[in-house]
Order: structure tokens, then sequence, then C-alpha cells
């Protein structure tokens, strides 16, 4: 989607540019402004789901990190206390 976003994007800041080297010498600029407008609107848009998205891993990876730390301390102490017990 990301990518998507980001080819949408580039597609309309070239369409812009093309609209601004027509409309040089006639002074309508509004076709260009309105695919700039277009095209920064889906470069944010891209950058805002790109960023969403490694924070929705990273948060995923630290749930599962501290489920795997929780899971391991009763095991840590089920040893030690059979440890304790063979002694």
């Amino acid at each position: 989607m990301r990518i998507f976003l980001f080819l949408c994007s580039a597609l309309s800041l070239l369409l812009a540019a093309h609209r601004f080297s027509l409309a040089e010498h006639t002074g309508q600029h509004k076709g260009g402004l309105f695919f700039l407008l277009i095209g920064i609107q889906l470069l944010i848009a891209a950058a805002l789901i790109g960023h969403h998205r490694e924070d929705r891993a990273s948060k995923s990876q630290k749930s599962t990190d501290t489920g795997n730390s929780n899971e391991v301390e009763p095991s840590a102490r089920n040893a030690s206390e059979e440890q304790g017990t063979k002694s």
C-alpha cells in the first residue's frame, strides 16, 4: 500500500510539472496546482502509513518479548527449586 501511494505521488508530481510547463505562457496554473496538492497529500499519507506500520511492528515485537520473558521466569524458578531440593 505504501509503495502504491509513493508511485501515485510521483506520478501526480510529474503531471503537475507537465501542467506547469504547459501553462507557463497562459498563466493558468490551476491544473498544475491541483496535481501538486494531490501529490503532496499522497506523499504524506504514504509516509504516515509507513511510520504507523513500523510502530505496530515494534510494539508487537515488544509484547512478544515480554511474553517470552514471563514464560522463561517460571521455568527458571522451577529449575532453581529443583536444584535446591536436590542439594
